[in-house]
């Protein structure tokens, strides 16, 4: 594996990204699609990917909550 390229803005751990990294393809697509990639310069620069396991946990939570019947916000969907 490659050094870390990313720092997670959830947990602080850092992780590879593969695309960051030259690689043809990250991790994080075998996970399901869970959130809408924001536009351009919607986040702050210092925002970027969570790693694999709070991504893991953001779409188990995603999926209780969507479960249980909450609406997501028009954006979201």
């Amino acid at each position: 594996m490659s050094e870390p390229t990313n720092t997670c803005p959830r947990c602080g751990a850092t992780f590879t990204c593969g695309m960051q990294a030259g690689e043809s393809a990250c991790w994080c697509a075998a996970f399901p699609a869970a959130f809408a990639v924001p536009e351009a310069g919607a986040l702050p620069a210092d925002a970027g990917c969570y790693c694999p396991r709070c991504l893991a946990e953001l779409i188990e939570d995603r999926r209780a909550r969507l479960a249980q019947g909450d609406r997501l916000p028009a954006a979201s969907r």
